[in-house]
């Protein structure tokens, strides 16, 4: 059975988990102005890493309607990731 207090509790934690989301995002954008590579914490270690993302546009691929044409309207895009894992002992 859903009470209001479980409604309430899990405002509660959408809203911490939007604040930590943000404070998370702040890092990540420290570390990957650090640029590509690992860095150590006491606990954790975090690794930025550098690739490319291709995607297709799937209402021009609709249009278009020929495996011939994949290829242009594929793109490619930069993408920058922190991967971050805890330390073995």
């Amino acid at each position: 059975m859903i009470t209001d207090n479980m409604i309430d509790d899990l405002g509660i934690l959408n809203q911490q988990i939007a604040q930590l989301e943000a404070q998370a995002r702040t890092i990540k954008q420290a570390l990957i102005a650090r640029g590509v590579g690992k860095y150590d914490g006491m606990d954790f270690i975090a690794e930025v890493q550098h690739y490319d993302r291709a995607t297709i546009d799937p209402a021009l691929v609709r249009k278009l309607a020929d495996e011939d044409f994949v290829s242009s309207v594929t793109t490619i895009k930069a993408v920058d990731a922190v991967v971050v894992r805890k330390v073995q002992a």
